[in-house]
């Protein structure tokens, strides 16, 4: 961050959440999710940008979470460009907001691209669990995260947050994927499984 004394960065909050507030009210039942909304609504996504910005947020994460150019192809009807074109825009939104905000507070605010896990965009929960990876191998993930993580480093993201990883295996394939990207910062999270017993 600009200030190394910083010790305390704030993130912003649930996206879908605040759209679901303007009026978005079936958000969680479409399979692209806020990914959605880049294409149909992006005044909204701006919007709540800059409402997190104003709300004393440092960081906002673009609404690219469930963006994938097969997902978009879907359910979109759209080719590959245009698909890639949209994760630019998340992009986009997220520093216009950022900019407007600056000029009014000074204060820096930055954009993280949002890079969810493949399970994420089968619209079935399995981000959570996972049982997809047996069935990918490493590289077949790693082609896969490509094309979103090149579209968000092209727009000029300042981080990238890779999101909600459930197995060790799409995180080698992400890391994979890094190599393309030496200089861009990145965050991880990842979702874990609680040991039981008995």
């Amino acid at each position: 961050m600009a200030d190394e004394k910083t010790s305390v960065v704030i993130l912003d909050g649930g996206s879908a959440t605040q759209l679901v507030e303007l009026g978005h009210k079936t958000l969680h039942e479409d399979p692209l999710w806020s990914a959605k909304l880049i294409k149909t609504c992006p005044s909204d996504i701006k919007l709540v940008h800059k409402q997190f910005y104003e709300a004393g947020a440092d960081i906002c994460i673009t609404c690219t979470y469930q963006a994938s150019v097969g997902g978009y192809k879907q359910h979109c009807n759209i080719d590959k460009d245009h698909a890639i074109q949209l994760m630019k825009d998340s992009a986009h939104l997220a520093q216009e907001a950022a900019k407007e905000t600056e000029a009014v507070t000074g204060r820096k605010c930055y954009v993280a691209g949002s890079v969810g896990p493949y399970g994420a965009c089968l619209h079935d929960g399995s981000e959570y669990s996972g049982n997809y990876v047996e069935s990918l191998s490493i590289q077949e993930l790693s082609t896969w995260h490509l094309p979103r993580i090149t579209a968000l480093a092209e727009a000029g993201v300042d981080f990238l947050s890779i999101e909600t990883i459930p197995a060790l295996k799409e995180a080698e394939a992400v890391l994979e994927t890094l190599k393309h990207f030496p200089n861009l910062k990145v965050f991880v999270n990842f979702s874990c499984k609680m040991g039981r017993k008995g």
